[in-house]
């Protein structure tokens, strides 16, 4: 203790490294874990991400009637996943560049109490506090497992998207599509109806001429009737004169 007494500098910039490390470890953890238990109820959730998340599905179910490879897309989606202004995979990282930042600080002052030509004993402090930073940070990484968190959460949010949200769209589809139809089947059928119509005029056309045509061939039959019965008349009108004549 002596040794950080007289190097302040160097064991406070290594204490606060290693706090701010564990605490991006941490923060990162609770936010996962808030996001594992929101996707328990997507459907009425009103956080922003998971929201942003169900409609890129949509828009992007709709625009290429489907989503090929869900996983891929939920991956996506998790490598713009943010803390404020950090990313989840940005502030990870962050906590690891702070712990090695703290173990070099460490390392400066064990060095500069050498060059002093302290003892050992004063030296000896600084190692301490360097492998206690290290122990604490991997115990707390493994402790939050911010990996198993993140494939949890791409496990829930692949599930959902994949077994839930997909089918509801493609049933919703095939109605809009059924509906669609049903429409186009009623104004062929109404076509269909209006072109009967008018055949059947067509068909009933030429019978408005029969009888005139019928009309007309009778008047000729009853001419030539006529004509024959004047004919046979006048044969007879001749006989009676001849006989007549030679009598």
């Amino acid at each position: 203790m002596a040794s950080f007494l007289e190097n302040k500098e160097f064991a406070a910039m290594t204490i606060i490294l290693l706090v701010l490390s564990i605490l991006c470890r941490f923060i990162t953890g609770i936010f996962l874990n808030s996001l594992i238990r929101e996707t328990e109820s997507m459907s009425t959730t009103q956080n922003r991400f998971l929201r942003q998340c169900k409609a890129k599905f949509k828009s992007c179910y709709n625009l290429n009637d489907g989503v090929p490879n869900i996983p891929v897309f939920v991956d996506r989606l998790m490598g713009k996943l943010q803390i404020g202004r950090f990313s989840v995979d940005g502030l990870a990282h962050l906590s690891g560049q702070l712990t090695l930042l703290a173990v070099f600080t460490s390392g400066l002052g064990a060095c500069v109490a050498i060059m002093e030509g302290k003892a050992p004993g004063k030296i000896l402090p600084y190692y301490l506090l360097s492998f206690l930073g290290l122990y604490l940070y991997f115990s707390i990484s493994g402790l939050v497992d911010l990996e198993g968190k993140k494939a949890l959460l791409k496990a829930s949010l692949t599930d959902f998207l994949e077994n839930h949200m997909a089918p509801r769209l493609a049933v919703l589809e095939e109605s809009e599509r059924l509906a669609g139809g049903s429409d186009g089947k009623e104004e062929a059928a109404a076509a269909f109806a209006f072109s009967g119509r008018a055949a059947a005029g067509k068909a009933e056309a030429p019978s408005e001429h029969i009888p005139v045509q019928e009309a007309a061939g009778k008047s000729a039959a009853e001419k030539r009737m006529e004509e024959q019965v004047f004919s046979k008349s006048q044969e007879k009108e001749l006989e009676e004169l001849l006989k007549e004549f030679f009598a």
